[in-house]
């Protein structure tokens, strides 16, 4: 079974890990700058990406942090496909990212 955690060990961003058992399938990580969550590292498959991010994207909802900027280069045309963004690598409202592609 696939589980997407907190690392709460890491105290220098936020980071979140995906396992499946004690295999490893990736990391998000970021952190907070001017009310702006800017997600510097993502390392994983392309089929762990979507989950890893919305996993992060939700914390920061659930915490009232409404903005959020990729500064991953390597993973903006993923991203871009996935439907986070569309030119600019930002989310201007993490609300209204959720209530457009959330199961709705």
């Amino acid at each position: 079974m696939i589980e997407i955690l907190q690392n709460r060990e890491n105290l220098d961003k936020i980071e979140f890990n995906a396992r499946d058992g004690a295999e490893d399938l990736g990391t998000i990580a970021g952190e907070l700058k001017d009310e702006v969550f800017v997600i510097d590292e993502l390392s994983c498959g392309d089929f762990m990406a979507d989950g890893l991010v919305r996993a992060v994207l939700n914390l920061m909802n659930l915490h009232g942090i409404d903005k959020a900027r990729f500064e991953v280069s390597e993973k903006h045309a993923l991203l871009k496909q996935l439907g986070f963004f569309s030119d600019k690598p930002e989310i201007e409202s993490i609300s209204e990212f959720f209530d457009k592609k959330c199961c709705k």
